[in-house]
């Protein structure tokens, strides 16, 4: 099949990987316009659009992809499919009509439906998630399923290694599903909303780490949230943002802060997490210990952290 693809992070990247090792044409990457990012504010290029470059492909960035002109381009390039992988944007009835548009999500439909399945998923403490190939409904995540995926969850799993795992999941899945469809030996199946759960975008309340939780319970909010997002803490009044951590045995009241050699400990609800790769605001990443080393005497005077 003459196939287009709408993408944006490396996520995407992986599908769109998948996609042309495959028997379909990929004939159109639709991707998010260039935006602004980092310190310096210069616009930087999407994972999907630099994959896209590099296989000399068509690209387009709309700011509507549900445009009349978009969907025009479609249907002038005879586009049987479009492919949606953490593309950015809301497909409006009018794209949808148009022709099928199949999306490949990050968690095991009905659960985590929503703006952040991979993340709250490991927050939750999940053991095992998954993708799921779908058709794109008006209604978010709604729409009847052509096959799912589990993916283990492992201990030492965050976001950016689960994205890594779904991506090339999906692309895997989304290909086989695209293959089925071309031999007409596929159809999807409604869900069953009464399962459904979930995933809401990610607030300032989620990232802020509250010292009277379980340590396990902050560690899995640690991990969901690297190595993009960052959950945080305060020291001296100052955000410091929290990229690794593990479990600790011990605890002295919700907060407090122990320092043994260069190793910062702090006190949960229920045992201690010590910290392992922190930022202060307006800083660089580094390991705790070398946090420790320019911070010792706030710590030891303050005593607590939050």
């Amino acid at each position: 099949m003459k196939i287009a693809f709408a993408g944006t992070p490396h996520f995407g990247a992986l599908v769109l990987g998948a996609l042309l090792g495959s028997a379909h044409e990929v004939v159109l990457v639709l991707t998010q316009p260039d935006r602004p990012a980092g310190r310096g504010r210069e616009l930087g290029i999407s994972a999907v659009k630099e994959l896209a470059f590099k296989e000399g492909l068509r690209v387009e960035q709309p700011e509507d992809i549900s445009s009349p002109e978009v969907i025009e381009l479609l249907k002038s390039l005879g586009v049987k499919t479009l492919t949606v992988a953490a593309f950015g944007q809301i497909l409006k009835g009018s794209l949808l009509n148009a022709l099928p548009c199949i999306n490949v999500h990050g968690s095991l439909l009905p659960k985590y439906r929503g703006a952040a399945p991979v993340e709250r998923s490991i927050m939750d403490g999940e053991r095992v998630t998954g993708v799921t190939i779908m058709d794109i409904t008006p209604k978010l995540d709604t729409g009847p399923v052509y096959t799912s995926r589990a993916v283990y969850i492992e201990d030492d799993d965050d976001a950016g290694s689960m994205y890594e795992k779904l991506g090339r999941a999906g692309g895997e899945a989304l290909v086989d599903v695209l293959d089925a469809l071309d031999a007409g030996k596929i159809e999807p199946e409604e869900q069953y909303d009464d399962a459904a759960t979930y995933a809401e975008k990610i607030t300032t309340a989620d990232m802020e780490i509250d010292w009277s939780r379980p340590a396990r319970e902050l560690a899995t909010q640690v991990r969901g949230l690297s190595p993009y997002i960052g959950a945080f803490t305060r020291a001296d009044g100052q955000r410091l943002k929290v990229w690794k951590a593990r479990v600790s045995e011990g605890g002295n009241g919700p907060g407090t802060t122990l320092i043994e050699d260069e190793r910062l400990m702090v006190s949960c609800g229920t045992g201690m997490l010590e910290l392992l790769e922190v930022q202060p605001e307006g800083k660089r990443r580094m390991a705790a210990a070398e946090f420790v080393r320019g911070h010792r005497i706030m710590l030891e005077n303050n005593g607590k952290l939050g």
